[in-house]
């Protein structure tokens, strides 16, 4: 066993920074290091992970949050104030602390308080833009940071002190900031929140004893109701994805509309209800929520194309799964596609929001047969074999 003791902290046990931090935490453990997972909320009790509040923790904990949401102002989120772990036995006990999705919990003064421990090494992971804006984890562009949030649209001023509030505390940060696609590294690298940090690159991580392509076509699909001879077309609509505008679904019901659809059916994979209105004319099958890795490993195999019409994604873990199981993704080249896709390669990337060009790459991903095979094999360089002699250089 390594004696590097590392810790992980997350807000809560769900979602794709949720799943980036657990396959870090595998992926260590695996190669004999000390590893444990810290979270806020706990929402399911077979999670690897351990709850860092008690019960009167948690609510005050969350109170504060209620706090900050008083203070929101459209998308922008002041977070100024946290919960302070400095004196939690894991957080004392931990080399390495690694923070990963932190909003509603930890403050940028906690952050602070945190790398001002003695002997530690703390490590931000950034599974979005929170750390370098005024507080958007989804900028749309806007490029505002660059320039202090001076002039926000959503939020005015406000966006602008609570900026000032970040760089205040991030600046005194003794911490070390990593990124999983090198779009996300260069936008952070561009705002004074982080003027003069260490900004690394390191992706994001899967098991591919779990993401393989799997052969046993026909039984999947039955078992999902799929056609047994309609090519698939996948995408995924997790709780308010239809309505998340960085989702981009409108984009992809353009592209759909341009797309001759008798000999092809629409598989949904999540739990957003609105999709299904959306989509009701299609021929449509709904996976609902798959929390087993297996089964959506074997929904990611049996499927022709996987499409991910996002205006901004950091990584894109669902591109990297769909690949890994050997189908080929559409997406807009845009932040983390353009590490994982190459273009009529393993993939199609499309002029951001592009419907047309989405619906070109649909076609061109199902009938072009070799696709899937150069896209489960570039996959693998996110394999925890290959990440881990990355991530040891970041430790």
């Amino acid at each position: 066993m390594n004696d590097l003791k590392i810790l992980h902290i997350c807000t809560i046990d769900t979602g794709g920074a949720f799943n980036g931090a657990r396959r870090q935490h595998e992926m260590l453990k695996e190669n004999n290091y000390h590893s444990q997972i810290l979270v806020r909320t706990k929402c399911y009790e077979d999670s690897d992970s351990m709850e860092a509040l008690d019960k009167i923790g948690a609510l005050t904990s969350k109170a504060k949050n209620a706090i900050n949401l008083m203070l929101k102002k459209g998308e922008v989120k002041r977070d100024r104030l946290g919960t302070d772990l400095t004196k939690h036995p894991a957080v004392r006990e931990a080399d390495v602390i690694i923070l990963h999705w932190i909003s509603t919990f930890l403050s940028p003064r906690e952050i602070y308080k945190l790398s001002e421990l003695k002997d530690k090494k703390v490590v931000f992971f950034m599974h979005d833009m929170w750390l370098f804006t005024g507080g958007c984890h989804v900028d749309k562009r806007c490029g505002g940071y660059i320039r202090d949030c001076l002039e926000c649209g959503m939020a005015g001023r406000a966006a602008h002190r609570s900026f000032e509030h970040k760089k205040k505390w991030i600046q005194r940060s003794n911490i070390e900031i990593v990124g999983p696609s090198h779009w996300i590294v260069d936008e952070a690298k561009k705002s004074p929140i982080l003027d003069g940090k260490t900004i690394k690159y390191l992706p994001n991580t899967y098991d591919s004893r779990i993401f393989y392509p799997r052969e046993d076509y026909e039984q999947i699909r039955k078992q999902y109701g799929m056609s047994p001879n309609k090519k698939l077309i996948l995408f995924g609509a997790a709780d308010t994805g239809t309505a998340n505008e960085n989702k981009g679904f409108r984009y992809l019901l353009k592209a759909l509309e341009k797309i001759d659809m008798s000999d092809k059916q629409l598989v949904v994979m999540g739990n957003s209800e609105e999709s299904q209105k959306l989509l009701e004319h299609y021929d449509v099958v709904s996976t609902g929520f798959i929390r087993d890795e297996n089964e959506l490993a074997s929904v990611y195999s049996v499927c022709d194309v996987f499409v991910n019409p996002s205006l901004q994604e950091s990584f894109g873990y669902t591109v990297c799964e769909a690949m890994a199981c050997g189908t080929p993704a559409v997406a807009f080249a845009v932040g983390g596609m353009l590490d994982q896709i190459e273009h009529k390669r393993n993939g199609f990337l499309a002029e951001y929001q592009n419907s047309d060009e989405l619906a070109e790459g649909i076609e061109y991903c199902i009938s072009s047969t070799k696709l899937g095979e150069a896209a489960a094999v570039s996959a693998r360089r996110f394999d925890y074999s290959r990440v881990i002699k990355d991530f040891e250089n970041i430790i």
